[in-house]
């Protein structure tokens, strides 16, 4: 198994195990969850490496018209299950339509797209066994949002939690510079990931619904389903 936390590909930025975190119990394990973007189709030879990691459950959280429009043809992963599960239907770095801030777009997505975070949480309480790779564009809010979930219910501390997120920036950076004649004509802070942002999204969570953990029940995921998610990210 291995224990890196970052994992270097071509057209999948931002690779990153999501164990190591500490807990109350001990810690989150690697080779269990593995957070990504993917801007492009992977090659043979980046599905082949995700297949020597273990990759058994694959789950983009990109709208239907982004993997119409760029599929990732992650039906070559041998003997893994493939998903294609929504968080929210567009990019949120393109913000289109919507004058607010990262946080605040966080924040609508959380309240009103409850049903999609409910039905991702379920299909990953009942993957099997293997790691889960999950994947937005360049990792960031979607599969951001999706990691701050799995780590608060890990019992990751906000403060490790916030720090997972803010690291995606230095990984994307370099991407965002060279395919700027390409990318979205929007304010260079959609594409940054602030800690502030993060921050401000948990602590909005548990200002309207108690605890992140609350958010997840009221979002229809079961206490079974949540014990289940912890065991696999924490479990032996």
């Amino acid at each position: 198994m291995s224990i890196l936390r970052r994992h270097i590909f071509k057209n999948i930025l931002n690779c990153r195990d999501i164990g190591g975190y500490p807990t109350a119990d001990g810690a989150t394990k690697f080779g269990r969850f593995i957070r990504c973007g993917i801007v492009n189709t992977p090659e043979d030879w980046e599905i082949e490496k995700l297949n020597t990691l273990g990759v058994k459950t694959a789950i983009d959280l990109r709208g239907i018209y982004e993997a119409e429009e760029t599929p990732l043809r992650l039906d070559r992963l041998d003997g893994a299950d493939v998903y294609n599960l929504p968080l929210f239907e567009f990019n949120v770095a393109t913000n289109e339509g919507m004058d607010l801030d990262l946080a605040t777009t966080y924040e609508m997505i959380v309240d009103n797209y409850k049903e999609n975070i409910a039905k991702i949480l379920n299909v990953i309480a009942e993957a099997k066994e293997g790691i889960i790779l999950y994947n937005c564009f360049f990792g960031k809010d979607r599969t951001g949002i999706l990691t701050m979930l799995l780590l608060s219910i890990a019992g990751v501390s906000k403060e490790d939690i916030i720090a997972d997120y803010q690291q995606t920036y230095t990984y994307v950076k370099t991407y965002i510079k060279e395919h700027k004649d390409i990318l979205w004509d929007v304010s260079s802070e959609k594409h940054f990931s602030l800690p502030e942002t993060m921050e401000a999204l948990i602590e909005r969570i548990e200002g309207k619904y108690g605890s992140v953990i609350n958010y997840i029940r009221c979002a229809g995921v079961s206490d079974e389903a949540i014990k289940k998610i912890k065991e696999r990210i924490c479990g032996d």
